[in-house]
């Protein structure tokens, strides 16, 4: 039997709550537009200056995309994802660690990426309240993302790996380090036999 299977995490959802990184471009579209508005500086310093927070832009949002943790665990009790322990980063929800036993998982869904691969636990219909989340009207959901444009809100929201997507719900993370093939055996190995592990194939 498998002792369990321990692997890094890829991408901003590792330590930031999910939509983060529509901030950084939000606020990048209205210095645009206030350049673009304003008679002064002359339009040859506006342009560089929208070219440069550009070009930083580009790069902020190419390092948060590689942001690497260890937030993935798997025996063969069930699934744990969320920030180690040890880790030092502030803000008591980004520190919870969603654990999901396999009575509570219906399916396994494996897909490569451009980072690493990506894992989908869709939940079963005996998962409780806490692991399907609650159903958010599209105002609720609008509100609380404009709350992450207060500084250092993001602090108090859960990450976007421990946070459940609806329809249907289900986590999604993707492991770094590893492949599909390898994953697969893994998760087969350890997960009981009611629960579905599928490869998918994007269609060419």
């Amino acid at each position: 039997m498998q002792e369990g299977l321990s692997a890094p995490l890829v991408g901003p959802s590792t330590i930031f709550p999910r939509g983060f990184l529509w901030l950084p471009v939000v606020w990048y579209a209205a210095v645009v537009a206030a350049l673009a508005l304003s008679p002064w500086p002359p339009m040859w310093f506006r342009a560089s200056a929208a070219a440069g927070l550009l070009a930083a832009l580009l790069i902020f949002l190419t390092v948060l995309g590689t942001v690497s943790v260890h937030a993935f665990a798997v025996d063969e009790n069930g699934v744990r994802i969320g920030l180690p322990a040890s880790t030092r980063r502030r803000g008591r929800r980004r520190r919870e660690v969603k654990y999901l036993p396999w009575r509570h998982i219906e399916r396994i869904r494996i897909a490569s990426r451009p980072l690493g691969v990506q894992l989908e636990f869709v939940l079963s219909e005996h998962a409780g309240l806490s692991a399907r989340g609650l159903r958010r009207g599209p105002l609720d959901r609008a509100w609380r993302w404009l709350l992450l444009f207060i500084p250092f809100w993001y602090a108090r929201r859960p990450t976007g790996v421990t946070t459940p997507l609806a329809g249907p719900p289900r986590y999604r993370v993707i492991v770094r380090d590893t492949t599909v093939d390898e994953l697969r055996l893994a998760l087969r190995g350890l997960a009981p036999a009611d629960v579905a592990v599928a490869v998918l194939v994007r269609k060419s």
